[in-house]
């Protein structure tokens, strides 16, 4: 994030030069680097031009609430897909919500609830839910700039049809796996992450296209012989990205 922060991201000039000099920096000193898949373990050695065997991977964890999906989560009668998440291009929130636009009709009773901050510069979010909803007929889509209990994101999480996270980079992206410890079937970017994390547990977007989302949202609400796979088998697939074999490997590390 702040490498492309510093070569084109919009921050002040002082910024920009304190990423550039400290991260180039801790990169060609740092006897180890952490990574957090094997995919930025790759991209932090190109981007850097240092040397991989210094860099080790530890996977994030999904926290201890995936103990309770293992239980066996219930959806809620409520329909709708979820999006969580800081909103900007590179996470295609808008698209995603256009893409909703294009699905809506056929599925009459479907909402889109989004969970996150307005980052576009300038703000885009609020104006263009206000005009989709207006078209569709009623609040089909519902904003929350903020949920503050953990115990509600949880519920949010446990009762959508699918979690929309099209992002065409990210080091591992937390929602999906979050998601998926709920048995709740992500929706992300066709790329080599999604595929190093997820395999057959995850619909696929091609592109960060609304048309390619649309695509891949309908595919996650017809498609239930991969949807049920996904609640039945996901949240014990979510296990072994916890934090106990996160810091398990990280003191492995650092210990040597």
């Amino acid at each position: 994030d702040v490498y492309y922060e510093y070569k084109h991201g919009d921050l002040p000039f002082r910024y920009k030069l304190s990423y550039r000099l400290f991260t180039n920096w801790a990169a060609k000193r740092a006897n180890k680097i952490l990574a957090i898949s094997e995919t930025s373990k790759k991209e932090v050695a190109r981007l850097y031009g240092i040397n991989s065997n210094k860099i080790f991977v530890g996977y994030l964890g999904v926290g201890s609430f995936y103990a309770k999906a293992s239980e066996g989560h219930q959806h809620t009668k409520d329909n709708y897909l979820l999006y969580v998440g800081q909103m900007f291009p590179r996470r295609h929130a808008k698209e995603t919500i256009l893409a909703f636009k294009k699905i809506a009709q056929g599925f009459s009773d479907l909402k889109l609830v989004i969970v996150g901050q307005d980052k576009y510069n300038p703000p885009v979010m609020d104006e263009l839910i206000k005009k989709i909803n207006e078209e569709l007929g009623s609040d089909r889509i519902v904003h929350h700039g903020y949920v503050e209990k953990r115990e509600d994101l949880d519920k949010l999480y446990s009762g959508a049809k699918a979690l929309i996270y099209v992002s065409d980079r990210e080091a591992f992206g937390l929602p999906p796996m979050e998601a998926l410890s709920f048995g709740v079937p992500p929706v992300i970017m066709d790329n080599e992450l999604g595929h190093e994390l997820f395999y057959d547990y995850a619909f696929y977007s091609k592109s960060g296209n609304t048309e390619d989302i649309a695509e891949a949202m309908k595919e996650a609400l017809s498609n239930e012989q991969k949807a049920n796979k996904i609640k039945s088998e996901g949240p014990e697939f979510a296990k072994k990205y916890n934090w106990q074999s996160f810091a398990d490997r990280f003191f492995e590390q650092v210990i040597e």
